[in-house]
């Protein structure tokens, strides 16, 4: 091909691109002045240093990798879409790879099979299950309510039997697939001029003592909407918010795999923006979540705020 004729190609499909990206933006666009792009390059390297090292055995995600890189530049926007809020953002995800060996261990609890007796009581619940389907099905024929209410009762009961029968059989390999796939996966995320408003952390919520900021430590077990159906998984979070801010506490209930309600609480730590528009750092928020809270705690600990803090209105 001709080289003017690639290189004009080349140019039109640059000019597309940049085009489309622009048209995500509806106000008035404006380019960088050097202040902003001196703000955005002070800022970031204080962020890149507190990120903390992988926990022996762990690695970063490949897209946390390159944002780690000294080349790394894509934390600088190309132009302000209207009046800019200076937003700056850094999330770096942690994940501890598996081995060949886990693989074999999951494969086999999968292949497994479940305790005989065990399996016969989810048989005939099941059973029992089928032929009141059959009678539910004959009552809404008969359009008979009054019957449809009372066998809709019966198997909204039987329905609890069974997940608890099925989980009951299956608990051994549950068990050691849930082992093998717990603590796998971690993040680390750090913003400056926060615009969400506010950060919650649920689960025995208890303060942590750092200065110019409210902090606090939760661990949220796994929560469920109804029996067996899982919501939410186990996660132990750290957060941390530094310049003004305030914080309520909330109680809070979350069931387990019975439905059985446990009461407990959660905190709630607000923080404003304010339309200002210049290059100063209003908020700074950090979030550090895991598996579980010790996994939050090891990663927290390597941490220096101390830079992080110093980057409150400069």
């Amino acid at each position: 091909m001709n080289r003017f004729i690639l290189l004009t190609l080349l140019s039109i499909a640059g000019f597309s691109m940049a085009n489309a990206a622009r048209a995500d933006c509806d106000q008035p666009q404006v380019p960088l002045t050097a202040k902003e792009q001196a703000y955005y390059d002070a800022k970031f390297p204080v962020l890149r240093a507190a990120i903390p090292k992988p926990p022996a055995g762990w690695q970063y995600s490949d897209e946390s990798k390159d944002k780690l890189a000294p080349e790394y530049r894509d934390y600088m926007p190309e132009y302000n879409c209207g009046p800019s809020n200076y937003y700056l953002g850094l999330g770096i995800d942690y994940e501890r790879p598996i081995s060949q060996a886990e693989m074999d261990q999951e494969v086999a609890a999968m292949q497994a099979k479940p305790d005989p007796a065990k399996q016969k009581n989810v048989d005939a619940l099941m059973a029992q299950q089928q032929a009141l389907m059959q009678k539910m099905m004959a009552a809404a024929q008969k359009q008979d309510y009054k019957a449809m209410d009372a066998l809709g009762k019966q198997n909204d009961a039987l329905g609890k039997q069974l997940q608890a029968a099925q989980a009951d059989a299956n608990g051994g390999s549950h068990s050691t697939i849930e082992a093998i796939q717990r603590d796998r996966k971690a993040n680390v995320s750090i913003s400056i001029n926060d615009a969400s408003g506010s950060a919650s952390c649920f689960g025995n919520p208890k303060p942590l003592q750092v200065p110019g900021a409210i902090a606090y430590e939760c661990q949220n077990p796994t929560d469920y909407s109804s029996p067996g159906e899982v919501l939410d998984p186990a996660r132990g979070r750290i957060v941390v918010v530094f310049g003004p801010a305030q914080v309520k506490q909330y109680d809070w209930t979350r069931k387990d795999a019975q439905d059985k309600e446990t009461p407990d609480r959660y905190v709630d730590i607000t923080f404003k923006l304010d339309d200002s528009h210049t290059p100063v750092v209003q908020n700074l928020v950090v979030n550090i979540e895991g598996d579980d809270l010790a996994r939050a705690e090891s990663l927290y600990k390597q941490m220096n705020l101390k830079p992080l803090a110093a980057l409150i209105k400069h």
